[in-house]
């Protein structure tokens, strides 16, 4: 059960705008939507070797207030780390918080 008083994390959230590259791509540029309260755990962590390289994958759930219009586009920045959206759900299908399962964007 999530209460208000577990929503202790800062995360700003974040929208992509792509604009044209001249080259027929897109440049991706994210712009800040505002602050927003949530709750923060990990879910999971694991390892691959991508081009002999070890890359780790690490999930998370955030927890946050319900809030319209939120999709698998936008993304959470706490500090400098980055939280991909993957999945968005309501925890308890009453209305008053979102979900969402998120990996972090390593660079």
């Amino acid at each position: 059960m999530t209460s208000i008083a577990s929503l202790r994390h800062r995360l700003t959230l974040e929208a992509p705008e792509e604009t044209p590259d001249g080259a027929g791509g897109v440049v991706r540029t994210w712009t800040s939507l505002g602050a927003i309260w949530a709750a923060i755990e990990p879910a999971s962590a694991s390892e691959a070797v991508i081009a002999d390289r070890r890359v780790a994958r690490v999930t998370h759930r955030v927890t946050l207030r319900q809030r319209s219009g939120l999709t698998l586009n936008h993304r959470f920045r706490l500090g400098e780390r980055t939280f991909a959206i993957q999945a968005i759900h309501d925890p308890d299908e009453r209305g008053r918080f979102l979900q969402c399962l998120v990996t972090e964007e390593r660079p």
